[in-house]
């Protein structure tokens, strides 16, 4: 099976990226760094010390581009991103009480930009005047694994619905194929996913090109090409979401969860553990990254808890991420008990580590 996907995207791949010289490791086939980039080497450099970040919805690695600066385009800018995993099946963590959320859900994605400012953002104060404030733009794809909220029964008992999707500012939607918003998988599929923006021409760092293969099942998207949404929507100031590549990130998140209603729940399903290979990067310039080997740039490891309390805060751990190896992060869900909307941030056990 693997070797009719293979030759089904050797032609497309090269194609779709101007026919630049691999530089990339890839479960697929070779694939050329982003579609400007010279012919380039993978570059050694000490590894750098990870640092850990709580946050309230995702988990996992986040690698800074060298010299980034928020707000700034870096020198170096990431653009394309991939990651291979197996979509994971889940077990439900809230009651079915929760009157905003009847789904527990989680995904794993990987995404250019998302940690650090891209654009000011404005909003209209009470005042009437606008305010700016620092706002970043994200373009991610991932796999969603969803379950019901808990009503009863062994929570192993409950079905996974999974499938893929992608999203970029300003257009939460994007359609996987021209038909379809969101394409289903099957939890247990191993899939490969690769993003690589444009970087030349007219929409340059406003265009990215997907590709994604389900290795278990065989099926792979022809790459396909689309373009970005706005930011600042709905506003005066609305314009196209513009890729800075000042970051990159391979996250778990808690799906429904609102950060600007804190008092919600965080609704993270039990997705186990996650192995996550072929966690690289590459610049512009042609340069591969990797999370030991980051040529400059600085990395950071978010664990997810209530709030986005640290644990010496008293704050209560959802998921964790770990650094295996230079191209390897492992995912893995917290030891929870079943809650009430709300109240997960008092139960018990309180865990330092995932299992």
């Amino acid at each position: 099976m693997r070797a009719l996907v293979v030759a089904a995207l050797a032609a497309p791949l090269a194609a779709c990226n101007g026919g630049a010289s691999a530089i990339v490791p890839s479960p697929i086939a070779p694939v050329s760094a982003c579609d400007a980039a010279p012919n380039g080497a993978i570059v050694s450099a000490p590894a750098t010390q990870i640092r850990r970040v709580y946050q309230p919805d995702w988990a996992g690695p986040v690698l800074f581009a060298p010299g980034e600066v928020s707000l700034r385009i870096p020198k170096h800018r990431f653009c394309a991103v991939e990651g291979e995993w197996s979509v994971p099946y889940a077990k439900p963590t809230i009651n079915c009480s929760n009157m905003h959320e009847p789904v527990d859900g989680s995904s794993l994605w990987i995404a250019i930009d998302g940690w650090s400012g891209t654009f000011r953002a404005h909003q209209r104060g009470r005042d009437g005047k606008w305010h700016t404030y620092p706002s970043t733009d994200i373009l991610q794809a991932g796999s969603e694994s969803d379950v019901r909220c808990y009503h009863g029964g062994s929570p192993g008992g409950y079905k996974t619905t999974a499938y893929f999707w992608i999203e970029w500012s300003g257009v939460r939607n994007i359609r996987v194929t021209h038909r379809w918003r969101n394409l289903p998988l099957n939890a247990g599929d191993k899939i490969y996913v690769r993003i690589a923006a444009t970087t030349t021409g007219p929409h340059a760092w406003q265009e990215a090109t997907l590709w994604l293969v389900d290795e278990t099942t065989g099926v792979a998207i022809a790459p396909r090409t689309f373009h970005s949404g706005c930011v600042d929507c709905g506003t005066p100031f609305s314009r196209p979401a513009t890729l800075f590549g000042n970051t990159v990130e391979w996250i778990t998140e808690a799906t429904f969860y609102d950060a600007d209603n804190p008092t919600w729940p965080n609704t993270l399903n039990d997705f186990g553990r996650v192995e996550m290979t072929h966690v690289d990067a590459i610049d512009q310039d042609g340069t591969t990254y990797d999370l030991a080997r980051s040529n400059g740039g600085v990395a950071n490891v978010d664990w997810m808890t209530w709030n986005g309390l640290r644990l010496s805060q008293k704050g209560v751990l959802f998921a964790c991420a770990t650094i295996d190896a230079p191209a390897k992060a492992t995912f893995a869900r917290a030891p929870y008990a079943i809650a009430t909307p709300g109240d997960q941030g008092e139960l018990k056990p309180r865990p330092r580590t995932c299992s």
